[in-house]
């Protein structure tokens, strides 16, 4: 009987084992992908340093995306070390202007209207060729003749390092983009000619913030415009851009009332001061040790105006300007 009783057992054990294992090992299977390995070391993390120039990251807090905010920066899964920079790509390299005496001109030819007429009568660039007269513009050259040559004849008969170019104030109350035709052409023409010559375009000079009110077009906010268009066509390496405003204007970027009579024109004391100005702003035509040698000191602090006049010297040269310098060609320029 005893042994009948333990057959039982044993058979009721083996059947409950069988129905409670696969329960079991269920249990134990999804217990056991619950539990992730600890580890000791953490993954890497970044932080973004907002420089400005978003371009400075370290590893600080744990995150798995970078906020679009960064655009440059993506999210990824390569490893960062512990400071790493990028380099902003090189800014395009300004023109650098150098420091001549006024010998860089004597192979020069300026080219203008009544402001560089100012510059031949009354600067010290006795050496330079002119081309200039009261009242012209870029679309009377090419039938202007000046002392019996035509700007082709000037430009096919002389070999010019530099060539400066300044015309504008007597058609800046045209349309622009008749202007500019004209102004190009003159451009590509001195290319032409002169293959081998430095061009340098210079911006028109502004006028008085009186002389604007006389409504005739003449005025800084047509010349600023113009100012632009010529200044579009420098290319920093053969054709130059320069602007003489920057030490006549007043704080409002008119004309100083002190440096002229007319509004339009400065004082002829003030054309010394202009030449000064073209020796501070030179392109190398070689090297800048040949071009600089013998340099005499032209300085920022001999740019100040009084009523005394301006004084300028050079080793043979002293004169003081102590009169008026105005146009009056039926306001013609």
């Amino acid at each position: 009987m005893k042994k009948g009783y333990q057959c039982l057992y044993t058979i009721l054990l083996l059947v409950t084992c069988l129905i409670a294992s696969p329960l079991i090992f269920r249990q134990i299977w999804k217990s056991s992908k619950e539990i992730e390995p600890t580890s000791s070391k953490k993954p890497p993390v970044i932080d973004i340093k907002n420089t400005g120039d978003k371009s400075t990251m370290t590893t600080t807090t744990n995150i798995t995306d970078i906020s679009t905010d960064y655009g440059m920066f993506q999210a990824t899964t390569e490893s960062f070390s512990e400071e790493q920079t990028t380099e902003p790509a090189p800014a395009v390299p300004e023109t650098a202007f150098v420091k001549s005496d006024p010998s860089y001109f004597d192979d020069a030819l300026f080219i203008g209207d009544s402001r560089t007429v100012g510059i031949c009568e009354y600067g010290t660039l006795p050496n330079a060729d002119y081309f200039c007269s009261v009242g012209l513009s870029s679309d009377k050259i090419p039938n202007e003749y000046i002392n019996g040559y035509s700007i082709y004849d000037m430009l096919s008969g002389g070999n010019y390092g530099k060539v400066y170019v300044m015309l504008g104030i007597n058609e800046v109350g045209n349309d622009f983009d008749y202007i500019m035709t004209y102004y190009n052409q003159l451009i590509e023409n001195i290319k032409s000619y002169q293959p081998n010559s430095i061009i340098y375009i210079l911006a028109n000079l502004h006028v008085t913030q009186e002389r604007e009110l006389q409504g005739d077009g003449i005025n800084n906010t047509n010349i600023n415009a113009l100012n632009a268009k010529m200044s579009a066509i420098a290319d920093g390496e053969k054709v130059f851009y320069l602007d003489v405003n920057t030490i006549f204007d007043d704080s409002n970027g008119n004309l100083m009332e002190e440096c002229t009579n007319d509004g339009v024109h400065v004082l002829a004391k003030y054309y010394t001061t202009w030449c000064d100005w073209l020796c501070l702003n030179t392109v190398p035509v070689e090297t800048p040790e040949e071009i600089t040698e013998a340099v005499s000191e032209i300085t920022t602090e001999s740019y100040s105006y009084n009523s005394d006049g301006y004084s300028y010297t050079t080793d043979n040269y002293s004169n003081n300007y102590n009169y008026d310098y105005n146009y009056n060609y039926d306001s013609y320029y």
